[in-house]
């Protein structure tokens, strides 16, 4: 786990300065706090330069490509795995963030054809990945990753990131030369980066809903744009840019169909233990954050029976609803295993709101993720760099409250009917029946009309200024699935809930310099879950039935049989009515958003005033509290 910066020109007379690039890699010196380097080609392409020091007496001080990497040792703590890594030729360069799991099978099979190691890192094996296969070499991994090569054979810069943009790769570029970068902030600090706002990306954030955030490549700031996921970027000498796609999730023939149910359940076993066992991989201790539901206690039962120091860290964020603790304890006394709570609370609400901002450099998307910033910085405290979670799960194996009207959808569109799925689930979650008939005729509804999915979550853009309104783009969501269940999964895995949260939560953990491994998201496991049929999902009024099946004899029968779903969440609904009811107030009467014609001052107050006699406003003001953090942090001293 690292943070990458690169620069290059293809305009003659535009060279990046050393000192530039010094300051854009060390700006990420959170991602990597344990070593750090930098390379310059020259700007007639001929010597090259490294340094790891301000006075170093490098050749030449400027260079029409140069490459910036902080280190996060993992793999291999030693000097051999040092980057910026270059092939023994020295015609190509490589700088890497993230994790690539089966460096060992790879390293394998490149010695097979004749390739020979210097280290034990899997950066090594990812740069002759890309020696011997070229831009194959993506297809292959297995990880998360945001990788750079220069290849100054072809004279490409070529970007790639993982498959569900796990690891982020920002880029900025003109007719003169791109600069791309983990983080925004680093390409920022160029000289000729102009910082703007998007407009567009504001809107759905703030009246939309945190699901059409991440659902496209652009950022909160005008013309930095992320490296798309599941793709590679090639940028020759002339500046052209084209993108690749290595990998695709199709729809094929349901699995179940073709194959016992038993062995399915058992090949489940096999790829979730296996995804497990790979993201174990580290020469620094592993923990698992625990929070008591089924995909995170799964995980960490899997991970402790391959390794018995495993510790767990979990965070309790109220009473009632919000507290997991029993189940939590149940797993803890099940592996017998050190285990950590901490209790998030809303005190430090806007100053830690205000510190993460800092390292997220764009708003943050729900409250979760403040309770997720405190578990984290406790984590760190322990000193366990490497840590479990289980997202991911509710998208592959429908977790979530509204996949089950999803199913019956599909149930009565095959003729099947829903009767017997129906009574089981009202017997499993006691929801009302006019839930039941209020989302059917919808998803009817849905058929004719695509986007009443965007339009769900449109109830507050009544509350934004008619300036702002003219910037709206309807969000594109597309899905290859014609089962009703399997596209909301596909929807929520690539566009809505995973994209927001991996971007949260990867800016959470390496604040605190770690690295965070998701299990569900290794991608043989994602492609085996979505040829399942929806039945071997959803079954009896509950969802995630093949784990639930998989996990019997691992898990507490009192965790695996769970019918209640809660989610990490946080009481924020009430904290804003009571403890940061003032500060809320304060911010309404701000001029700074109002001014720039964001919002809709009366329309706010009124929400406002309907929260806190006891509609449940929260997420939009959350939204609220936070662009007004990062306007302020970003934008203030250049407006006034």
């Amino acid at each position: 786990m690292c943070g990458i910066v690169g620069y290059y020109s293809f305009a003659p007379g535009h060279s990046i300065h050393r000192d530039e690039l010094l300051v854009m890699t060390q700006a990420l010196a959170h991602r990597g706090p344990d070593d750090w380097g930098c390379f310059l080609l020259d700007p007639a392409g001929r010597d090259t330069a490294r340094f790891r020091a301000r006075d170093d007496d490098t050749p030449f001080r400027r260079g029409r490509l140069g490459l910036g990497h902080r280190r996060l040792s993992i793999l291999d703590l030693s000097v051999k795995a040092r980057q910026p890594m270059e092939a023994a030729d020295g015609q190509v360069w490589m700088v890497f963030n993230g994790e690539v799991y089966n460096y060992l099978e790879l390293k394998r099979e490149l010695e097979k054809l004749g390739h020979r190691f210097q280290s034990t890192s899997d950066s090594e094996v990812v740069l002759k990945s890309y020696l011997e296969w070229g831009t194959d070499c993506f297809g292959k991994f297995n990880g998360m990753w945001a990788m750079a090569f220069y290849d100054h054979r072809t004279g490409d810069l070529i970007l790639s990131r993982d498959r569900f943009g796990k690891k982020p790769l920002y880029y900025y570029q003109n007719h003169k030369f791109i600069i791309f970068a983990s983080e925004i902030k680093a390409i920022l600090l160029h000289p000729q980066v102009i910082k703007a706002v998007n407009l567009g990306k504001i809107l759905n954030y703030a009246g939309r809903h945190y699901r059409y955030v991440d659902n496209d490549n652009e950022s909160f700031f005008e013309g930095i744009v992320q490296v798309p996921q599941s793709s590679y970027m090639v940028i020759n000498r002339h500046g052209h840019l084209r993108v690749a796609r290595y990998w695709n999730l199709e729809e094929q023939e349901s699995a179940g169909r073709t194959c016992p149910e038993s062995d399915l359940v058992e090949q489940f076993r096999e790829l979730l233990g296996n995804a497990v066992e790979i993201r174990l991989r580290s020469d620094v201790p592993v923990g698992c954050m625990l929070s008591g539901g089924l995909d995170s206690s799964s995980i960490s039962c899997l991970a402790a029976a391959k390794n018995p120091n495993l510790i767990t860290f979990s965070g309790v964020t109220g009473t009632g609803y919000y507290d997991e603790s029993e189940y939590m304890q149940e797993v803890n006394d099940h592996l017998k295993v050190p285990s950590r709570r901490i209790f998030p609370g809303p005190a430090e609400l806007f100053p830690t709101l205000r510190e993460m901002l800092t390292f997220h450099d764009e708003p943050v998307c729900t409250v979760t993720w403040y309770c997720n910033y405190a578990i984290t910085r406790e984590i760190a405290r322990y000193g366990v760099p490497v840590v479990l979670t289980g997202h991911g799960g509710d998208e592959l194996l429908a977790g979530y409250w509204d996949h089950y009207h999803y199913y019956f959808s599909d149930l009565r569109r095959q003729g099947k009917g829903d009767e017997a799925e129906f009574r089981c689930w009202l017997s499993n979650h006691g929801r009302p029946v006019a839930e039941y008939e209020r989302e059917k005729e919808y998803i009817r509804r849905l058929h004719q009309d695509k986007h009443l999915e965007i339009a769900k979550y449109s109830q507050y853009l009544s509350a934004l200024s008619p300036g702002l309104l003219r910037q709206a783009r309807e969000p594109e969501l597309d899905s290859p699935f014609t089962s009703d269940l399997s596209r909301r999964l596909y929807l929520e895995l690539f566009y809505e809930t995973i994209p927001p949260s991996l971007r949260a939560e990867d800016r959470n953990m390496m604040a605190f310099s770690l690295e965070n491994r998701l299990p569900f998201l290794d991608y043989r496991l994602v492609e085996f879950c979505f040829r399942l049929d929806n039945s071997l999902k959803v079954r009896n009024g509950l969802g995630k039935w093949i784990l639930r099946e998989a996990m019997q004899g691992i898990l507490p029968e009192k965790v695996r049989c769970r019918k209640d779903k809660t989610g990490f969440n946080a009481p924020a609904d009430e904290w804003f009515r009571q403890e940061h009811r003032q500060e809320i107030w304060n911010l309404i009467e701000t001029r700074s958003l109002i001014n720039q014609e964001i919002y809709n001052r009366e329309e706010v107050r009124k929400r406002f005033t309907e929260h806190l006699g006891g509609q449940n406003h929260y997420m939009f003001f959350w939204q609220y509290i936070n662009l007004h953090l990062w306007y302020a942090l970003h934008f203030e001293e250049t407006h006034g």
